[in-house]
């Protein structure tokens, strides 16, 4: 069978006879009519085979024309169509018409489309043609596989190749191509209202007005034994009511004469959010009071209650472990609940050990009472829920469907997509009446500030490093509604309630770490509330060319999170941290019997007669009527949460004579201060320069040709910063950390002095330039004053009185 596809160009046609269905044609013609007074006729006819390409008779391509068993007409231009057909009818040849591949046709072959063809241009193409078009458009893009796979997943699904490489042109924002998945709601499920439930009548009254019936997994709660005074392990998602689980028995148990409630948090900003939600909830019912440190820094914060004969204390973790540590734990008095929140970090390599044995603790000097753990992340709740003997209850449902959007966007690009997003978000009202509103995580501190001030829509930063008036600010204008965008570091992620319908990921790492898989579905977990909103949003802008070292690009990162299943890690100590855990546990109780039962409730347990062992060597314990009890110096150390190897360099230290404040700059110093005019500072000196003060920031500073050319206020602030804290004479100066050491005994020195973190930073930005963040420093101080208190103890012990004296002097003044 012959046929003659026939294309019709703008002064031209493409005649490609085909020969048994074939997609390649026997040669390649080019004609060009001419006008005559019949009307169109052929012109010049010539032919192409291979390299070779020569004109023919026209008489030659009529002869074709007439030897085909059918001639197809292409989509194509519509004038030189005309004039063919003017041809076809004059030599009296039928004709038909045929879907092809238009690119196909351009390169000089024939695709069939029908019904798989892909638009592009407003013309159909083949998949083949449509997918080596994306392929050429990703190369210059630099996209990963992972990508590369999607958008042919996207391209095959929706047949139009111009919205898919809009995909790749961030400005042609479309929703329905760069939703990755939707995670659907359920409003299924059995309820229980708030009347029927067998809850103290006081409770009861205080509820009805605020509550009318339990959320599915408040009711699956309450039908597994929650009032009946059983353990449970609440494992849901963000927004589906687990804080109201430990609240309604906490309170409950309360009324009852049960015990009060302590409710436990891992982070500072957290436990401020609970205590100021718990005493305006229950003010009628209850007293709340704060427990979130060890030293008296933070009590400079006035209005904060931190009684511990409060019916419900709110705090961090290690603000309880450290009165239990103490050897204080009748302080607490009768407990009826204990309410652990975000449970999961019992697998945080850094703080997991922690508080397993904080729960361990609180289980012995209080067997009866009643422990419920919450979590969103759980990457085994069966396995978790047997070692910490609590019922499990489980429930994955969402009570707010989550679109998750897959945006590819270059870095300069994302500021002005988050400003487009968070707009439009913020011009929507949802059938509850309430504006969208946006949450943006990005990788640093700094960030937070400059992509917030950067927006052209009101924004904020908010994270750790800020004071308690200044999240404060930021908490209450985001819950009123007034605030459109709020940027943060990991700080929300762990809990911390904002109402926002949408999240975005300006950065998938936090620092120079890509983010986990739990650190993610915490993030986005903040979009979407059942009370406030229709839907919640995740978007993820992912930059192909990011990356860290050689390892993935920031575009693959973000499909093993949208991918990723949650990991299970388990527990797995290491000496040190069993070491910690056994001698805060013997501060507890010397009873041999009594600190094996607190070692049979740990997760991570070790040789026990091994590290007994090693306790008495360190002389943290000491044997005694067959009991085992803590030294002083043991005392010191589990009650200042310090290491062996801290202790020991604390302890030799005080016996060769080193100051206080030597001692104290030698464990740690202050890292977390910037260079006030970066920008300034990398034009004058012709390079970027780090953000961050000390390294390489101040190394490009002092050693470039270009320090002469930086106006005279900031070479003045250079100069002095290098005269106060650089006279070292090290080798490896400034990667030294003698700048550092000098710099950290200046801001402990003005405290000292009275100047609260406000002042400190203003001091020390007029004088050198530099700035940091008053959270940043206040937190320092705090661990400053605590380790202080340990070496004016352990210098008490060693029989160095004087150092003792200057020790506790200077902590003084710091608190005073």
């Amino acid at each position: 069978m012959l046929s003659v596809i026939v294309f019709p160009q703008d002064s031209k046609l493409a005649i490609l006879p085909i020969k048994d269905n074939s997609n390649i044609p026997i040669f390649q013609g080019t004609l060009i009519l001419k006008k005559t007074p019949r009307g169109a006729r052929t012109g010049k006819f010539r032919i192409r085979k291979g390299d070779q390409e020569e004109f023919r008779a026209p008489q030659e391509l009529i002869e074709l024309l007439r030897l085909a068993d059918e001639i197809l007409i292409a989509e194509g231009n519509e004038r030189t169509e005309a004039g063919f057909k003017e041809l076809l009818e004059a030599y009296q040849l039928d004709y038909g018409y045929t879907a092809t591949c238009h690119l196909c046709l351009i390169s000089g072959k024939y695709s069939i489309t029908k019904s798989n063809y892909i638009e592009f241009h407003g013309r159909r193409i083949c998949e083949d043609c449509a997918k080596n078009e994306l392929v050429r458009e990703m190369k210059n893009f630099k996209l990963g596989r992972h990508g590369q796979e999607r958008l042919f997943q996207i391209l095959v699904k929706h047949r139009n190749l111009d919205r898919v490489l809009a995909m790749l042109s961030p400005e042609k924002l479309d929703s329905g191509l760069t939703r990755f998945d939707t995670i659907q709601a359920s409003r299924t499920g059995r309820t229980i209202k708030v009347k029927d439930l067998a809850i103290h009548p006081d409770f009861k009254k205080l509820l009805l007005p605020q509550l009318e019936q339990l959320m599915p997994v408040q009711t699956l709660s309450v039908e597994g034994g929650l009032f009946e005074g059983k353990n449970q392990l609440i494992v849901s998602a963000t927004a589906t009511g687990k804080t109201l689980i430990g609240e309604l028995a906490g309170i409950n148990n309360l009324l009852n004469g049960k015990g009060k409630m302590l409710f436990l948090v891992p982070l500072v900003a957290l436990a401020n959010q609970k205590y100021e939600q718990f005493t305006k909830r229950y003010s009628s019912i209850a007293k709340t009071s704060l427990r979130i440190g060890t030293s008296r820094i933070t009590k400079k914060v006035k209005g904060i209650q931190t009684s511990l004969s409060s019916d419900i204390i709110t705090g961090t973790y290690e603000g309880v472990d450290f009165i239990l540590r103490s050897g204080n734990s009748k302080t607490l008095g009768k407990i009826g609940t204990v309410v652990i929140d975000e449970i999961h970090t019992l697998e945080d390599a850094e703080r997991g050990h922690r508080l397993d044995g904080l729960i361990a603790r609180l289980k012995f000097i209080s067997p009866q009472t009643q422990f419920i753990y919450l979590s969103a992340t759980v990457g085994k709740p069966d396995w978790l829920a047997q070692k910490l003997g609590a019922g499990l209850i489980e429930f994955e449902e969402r009570p707010v469907p989550i679109e998750r959007h897959l945006l590819f966007a270059p870095e300069y690009e994302k500021k002005r997509l988050i400003e487009r997003l968070s707009r439009q978000e913020y011009n929507k009202i949802s059938s509850k009446g309430f504006r969208g509103q946006t949450i943006v995580f990005t990788n640093s501190r700094r960030g937070c500030h400059l992509l917030a001030d950067g927006l052209s829509i009101k924004a904020m930063p908010y994270h750790a490093g800020l004071s308690f008036s200044e999240r404060k600010k930021v908490e209450e204008m985001f819950g009123k509604g007034e605030l459109p965008v709020v940027v943060t570091t990991a700080a929300l992620a762990a809990g911390v309630d904002f109402p926002s319908s949408q999240v975005i990921f300006d950065s998938l790492a936090m620092g120079i770490e890509w983010l986990t898989i739990r650190e993610f579905q915490q993030m986005l977990g903040r979009a979407g509330r059942p009370d406030y909103h229709d839907l919640g949003i995740v978007v993820l802008l992912a930059d192909p060319e990011k990356r860290f070292g050689k390892g993935e690009s920031e575009d693959e990162i973000a499909f093993r999170l949208l991918r990723g299943e949650l990991e299970h890690f388990g527990v797995d100590y290491g000496e040190d941290e069993l070491l910690e855990e056994t001698l805060s546990n013997i501060v507890l109780s010397a009873k041999l019997s009594d600190i094996k039962k607190i070692d049979g409730y740990l997760l991570g347990k070790g040789d026990l007669e091994y590290l007994f062992d090693k306790l008495k060597k360190y002389g943290f314990i000491e044997k005694r009527n067959g009991d085992l009890h803590p030294t002083d110096l043991g005392r010191i150390v589990a009650s200042h949460f310090l290491s062996v190897e801290h202790t020991f360099l604390i302890k030799n230290a005080i016996l060769k004579g080193r100051e206080p404040l030597d001692i104290l700059t030698e464990l740690e110093t202050m890292d977390s201060v910037y260079f006030k005019y970066a920008a300034q500072l990398s034009d004058a000196l012709g390079t970027d320069i780090p953000t961050r003060v000390f390294g390489a920031g101040l190394d490009i500073v002092f050693s470039s040709e270009g320090f002469s050319k930086l106006k005279e206020n900031l070479r003045r602030n250079m100069l002095d910063f290098a005269k106060d804290f650089m006279a070292c004479r090290c080798k490896d100066s400034p990667y030294c950390g003698c700048a550092q050491k000098k710099f950290s005994k200046g801001v402990i020195e003005l405290c000292a002095q009275g100047l609260m973190p406000d002042g400190i930073i203003s001091q020390i930005t007029k004088q050198y330039g530099v700035y940091a963040y008053a959270g940043d420093v206040l937190n320092y101080l705090d661990r400053t004053a605590r380790t202080l208190e340990a070496v004016e103890l352990i210098s008490r012990i060693c029989g160095k009185n004087d150092a003792s004296i200057k020790a506790r002097e200077l902590r003084e003044k710091m608190e005073a």
